[in-house]
């Protein structure tokens, strides 16, 4: 019997971290109860907005986030969909969107008919990277789908710099990044417009849920259409200007929503609190190091914490053994959505239907392979360095942290023990 739980010894922990989620209370009872009892389950049957869930959720999220516009929608994914189409993204275009990031980003510009175009991710803390967005850059590019991924803003400076220079539209994927700033300003405010989830294991959810927020208003305006059916404001009911489908989202959403909504603000700062002190920590455990904060981010809401695992410095085991290790110390990690998204079996075998579309729309006239794509960075970091805990972790006491540190620590002590594990495992493959 070894030291480490995955030799035999005694596991660190024996309660998970943090605080189970999602996180409720007789807030949402209210509200829902509330709903329940007006009879009134969709936003159009209410006389005004002011006596809707989903019309409060909408003002204070966008005001929270530093936006002038909100439009809910029914969930994530197509809160991106309707986004693109604010933006004119149509037929023909291409959206560059990273590698590193989970399917609805570039899934929703297939819904959108347009083309992902792949590009890889900053090593340092796996967004986006500004200098492959702008090789990327084609006549058909319509638009650039930054991913604040794990909630860690993108540098929306060089972005907006490089979508003026080329006069193409930025909508955000916001899905990780509830509460998160850029130089002050909440992510979804920048660039034109940003799409949230409200998925039941976000920082902010609604079991099922999303909303695009914008402070331009024409952009607003085309989203909020394209989410309702394609209705005007200020015109009739039963009048319909555009082809577009309905995304609404229910007053029951809206009303978790508002709850939920007066929990994140202190939520926010608890999980970023910790994630300073257990990140400045790692500088004494060899192997393991934070993901880079650029000083502009002024506040980090994130969905989970990624850190990275260098087995230069742990004498050459592979990340999945300590992955492995981790996990069954009790400390839940995994790899995040670093998969590259392109190795999908969707861009791998081009499953796009009988007849292509939309990489065989006229309009576009050219060959894409994804299957010959390879991108690096994404491609190391998804194999050999990622590791992340989800923020449910870091909702409870510094004591949480110093437990985290107990892990690691137990891990770099031992790391013979592990590196004797590995190869026995490899031989008895080797053997099979």
């Amino acid at each position: 019997m070894g030291n480490v739980a995955l030799t035999g010894g005694a596991p660190v922990l024996s309660e998970p971290l943090g605080m189970s989620w999602p996180i409720f209370g007789a807030q949402e009872q209210e509200l829902l109860q509330g709903v329940l009892e007006s009879g009134i389950w969709w936003r159009g049957g209410h006389a005004s907005q002011d006596e809707s869930q989903v019309g409060r959720f909408e003002r204070s999220f966008a005001d929270f986030q530093d936006a002038a516009y909100g439009i809910a929608v029914a969930n994530g994914t197509v809160a991106l969909e309707a986004a693109l189409r604010g933006v004119g993204v149509e037929a023909g275009d291409e959206v560059i969107v990273p590698a590193v990031t989970f399917v609805a980003t570039a899934s929703a510009v297939l819904q959108a008919n347009a083309i992902p175009i792949f590009v890889d991710c900053d090593p340092r803390n796996y967004t986006i990277d500004p200098q492959a967005v702008e090789a990327a850059i084609t006549p058909h590019t319509r638009a650039v789908m930054p991913v604040d991924y794990g909630g860690m803003p993108c540098d929306m400076d060089a972005l907006q710099a490089i979508a003026d220079k080329h006069d193409i539209a930025i909508v955000s994927d916001c899905a990780h990044s509830h509460g998160s700033q850029w130089r002050g300003v909440g992510t979804g405010a920048i660039g034109d417009c940003g799409g949230f989830s409200f998925q039941m294991g976000k920082t902010l959810t609604t079991g099922e849920g999303g909303m695009i927020l914008s402070n331009k208003e024409d952009v607003a305006q085309l989203t909020a259409s394209f989410a309702n059916i394609g209705r005007y404001p200020g015109r009739p009911f039963y009048e319909h200007h555009i082809p577009c489908t309905n995304l609404r989202m229910t007053e029951w959403q809206g009303a978790v929503g508002n709850g939920q909504l007066a929990r994140l603000a202190a939520q926010t700062a608890t999980r970023e609190r910790n994630v300073t002190y257990l990140g400045e920590q790692l500088a004494d455990i060899d192997g393991f190091s934070p993901i880079y904060r650029d000083p502009r981010v002024t506040r980090w809401g994130f969905y989970f914490w990624h850190f990275k695992y260098d087995g230069a410095q742990f004498a050459g085991i592979r990340r999945d053994t300590v992955m492995r290790a981790l996990n069954a110390e009790g400390l839940r990690v995994h790899t995040g959505h670093t998969h590259p998204v392109y190795r999908n079996p969707i861009f791998q075998e081009m499953n796009f239907g009988r007849k292509g579309h939309p990489f065989t729309c006229s309009f576009y006239g050219k060959e894409v392979d994804y299957g010959s794509l390879y991108l690096p960075e994404s491609e190391r970091i998804y194999a050999q360095e990622a590791l992340c805990m989800p923020h449910a972790s870091f909702l409870g006491p510094r004591s949480d942290m110093d437990r985290t540190l107990d892990v690691l620590h137990k891990l770099a002590q031992n790391q013979d023990e592990l590196r004797a594990w590995e190869r026995e495992q490899q031989t008895e493959a080797v053997s099979a």
